[in-house]
Order: C-alpha cells, then structure tokens, then sequence
C-alpha cells in the first residue's frame, strides 16, 4: 500500500477533507537535470492537494493521518493514463501508414485522433469510476503526535 501524509482541515458526516503536501524523490535521482518530472516539481514545489476521504473515525480539524492507496490501483491508473493515449497514438499511425502509404499526411491526422481519442477514453473512464472505491484513498491511521508529520506551509 502507498502512503502519503495529511492534515485534516475539514470535518463533516462520513468524511473528511485533507491537504497533503506535494513531495518528489527528484533531489536524489541523478537523471534530475534532464528530467520533464523534474521540472514540473519545480514549478509544483510546496504547493498543497486537498482530498476528499470518506471515513468513520472520528477525526478533528489540525489531525495528522496517514493515507492509503493500494498499489494495483495506482499502477492501473498510471498504466491507463500514460500507457494508453501512446499506444492509440501509435495505432492510428499505423493504421494511417497501413491504409494511405508511408509518407502520408494521414498517418500523421490519424495519430493525432489516436492521441485524443485516447485521452478522451482516460477521461471518460476517469469520470466514470471516480467514485469506485478502489481508487479512492482511505486513512490508514491518525498520527499519535506531532513531531511524526512535518507539518503543511500555506
């Protein structure tokens, strides 16, 4: 299971809403000069997400929890959204290259419906399992004190 650290900021019947801090393991990877995700970390650094977790345990606003997400889901997620647009990228160029020729201007129109076709089913199919409950993050547990967790800069 993935863990990420949170505070509570919100409380209500049945769940709670929660901040996690964005963190990258970049500083420490060696290809980090001539990384795209790099970059974006940069750009991204200390900036807080606020999710919505459907809990019973009874949690108070400023509590320190742990979050879940179990590893299958993740990699289907990440395997559906980055895995997916480029392999209907590449099959509409084949197809392209296959039906009007290898220099065809139509293998480069058809990879590019390939592309959004394929970031259209990502999104359709995020939208329709985004209350399935195996990609939801739970709470693991709450924080027993608060030197465990540093804490979320605004």
């Amino acid at each position: 299971m993935l863990e990420e650290q949170a505070i509570v900021v919100d409380v209500s019947v049945g769940e709670v809403w929660v901040e996690t801090c964005r963190q990258t393991a970049c500083q420490s990877c060696s290809a980090k000069s001539s990384c795209g995700h790099s970059l974006l970390s940069k750009i991204s650094s200390g900036k807080t997400q606020r999710l919505q977790v459907k809990t019973n345990q009874k949690l108070q606003i400023g509590d320190q929890v742990v979050l879940g997400l179990g590893e299958g889901a993740f990699i289907r997620g990440s395997a559906l959204v980055y895995l997916l647009p480029l392999l209907a990228l590449m099959a509409g160029a084949l197809m392209g290259e296959h039906f009007f020729g290898q220099d065809s201007v139509m293998s480069f129109v058809l990879s590019g419906v390939g592309l959004l076709s394929g970031f259209a089913y990502v999104r359709w199919y995020s939208l329709r399992h985004r209350q399935d409950s195996q990609y939801q993050p739970v709470i693991l547990r709450k924080q027993s004190s608060a030197g465990d967790i540093p804490l979320v800069n605004h």
